[in-house]
């Protein structure tokens, strides 16, 4: 966070891979926590759009970006 001139405040959404395994999400959140959690004052927001879509179809990588996308363009997650 330091090279980037950021905070981990600044990040308040996290689009995640999503395996929905028990092996798979708690490594992604868990990693999520050792980089963003010291010091947050603020929520991290974790959404996985990919899981309601399944991981190998080609629109799932396009439906992270939307979403993504549309937070931006909102303001709001």
């Amino acid at each position: 966070m330091r090279d980037a001139s950021t905070t981990a405040d600044a990040l308040v959404l996290n689009e995640a891979h999503g395996t929905g395994t028990p092996l798979g999400d708690p490594i992604e959140v868990n990693s999520l926590v050792q980089v963003l959690g010291d010091g947050r004052t603020k929520p991290l927001v974790i959404g996985a759009v990919k899981t309601n879509i399944g991981h190998l179809e080609a629109a799932a990588g396009i439906a992270s970006l939307v979403k993504t996308v549309l937070v931006v363009r909102e303001g709001q997650v």
